[in-house]
């Protein structure tokens, strides 16, 4: 096997910020496990790559505006509660989401207009006027470090319907003024959650869990597996995708069909996202665009 170059590293969450923009972050293979380890902010724009470095390490990287607007803005979650807003080219501020608390944060997303992050010990914020608030009444535990209560995902159709979902197949749904705990079909780790409308919700993760519900219950897609699990979802011209580590699925009459894409080389999936004309996943060293039609690679210029 080649050696490594001394930058080379692997994706670990993507966002899209434009037609042929996205933004995306990435650890180094030659700082993992080390005190000094960073997460690259990595940039791609129609084909031209940029990066910095960013201090510890980062669970989720999204975009704010599109990249015509002035005040467009990456924000990336770092999981002792910090968050890097970063305004192109280079401008990066870090403030903290919560200093007191312990536990990481997993997930960050915006939902009707304000941005959502959960984490560990179910603490769940969501940002009014700058600042950074605690909504998780009723719901949040506190405990030890290493304790497994952990929401990794959060998603919504509106401020008052939102879903969190994490370790345990914990699900969680806010009416906009409280936290309900939901029935789970599982007990095995939740990934993702994705809504695509109030009555249509996915949710996937370990044990090859796949679920299409609301509040008023899910119905499985798939068979117990304890060999797979799928870490992400994206809908994207009317359809959605899945993907384990390995590969890439489309769901095609309540059944999932592995997606075959004429890509060189090893194919990794982790992480999607997705808009009206562009899908793209990212997972290893692996980064792929899909517009409906083709596929196509872009490979890390140090990862050559």
């Amino acid at each position: 096997m080649p050696k490594r170059k001394t930058n080379s590293l692997y994706f670990t969450d993507v966002a899209l910020a434009n037609r042929d923009v996205v933004v995306l972050t990435g650890i180094y293979y030659a700082l993992e496990e080390t005190e000094d380890q960073k997460t690259a902010f990595i940039s791609l724009n129609k084909g031209a790559w940029g990066w910095l470095n960013l201090r510890g390490i980062a669970h989720a990287v999204r975009f704010r505006g599109k990249t015509e607007h002035l005040k467009r803005q990456c924000l990336v979650l770092e999981r002792n509660r910090g968050l890097y807003r970063i305004s192109p080219p280079k401008d990066v501020k870090f403030e903290m989401i919560n200093e007191e608390r312990e536990g990481f944060l997993m997930d960050l997303r915006q939902i009707a207009g304000k941005w959502y992050a959960v984490g560990g010990h179910h603490q769940i914020y969501r940002e009014d006027n700058g600042r950074w608030n605690p909504i998780d009444a009723g719901v949040y535990v506190p405990g030890e470090k290493g304790e497994a209560k952990i929401l990794l995902s959060i998603d919504g159709t509106s401020e008052t319907d939102i879903y969190t979902v994490g370790f345990n197949g914990v699900i969680l749904h806010y009416n906009g003024n409280s936290w309900r705990q939901l029935d789970s079909p599982t007990n095995l780790g939740l990934q993702r959650v994705l809504c695509i409308s109030k009555e249509e919700v996915y949710i996937c993760g370990y044990g090859n869990s796949l679920y299409r519900g609301n509040t008023n219950g899910w119905k499985a897609l798939t068979e117990p597996d304890d060999k797979i699990t799928y870490w992400d979802m994206a809908y994207f011209k009317r359809k959605l995708y899945v993907c384990t580590k390995k590969k890439l699925f489309e769901l095609k009459n309540d059944q999932l069909e592995e997606v075959k894409i004429p890509a060189k080389g090893p194919l990794g999936f982790y992480r999607m996202d997705s808009d009206k004309d562009e899908l793209w996943t990212c997972g290893n060293e692996c980064l792929l665009k899909f517009d409906g039609k083709r596929w196509k690679q872009y490979i890390f210029p140090d990862n050559m």
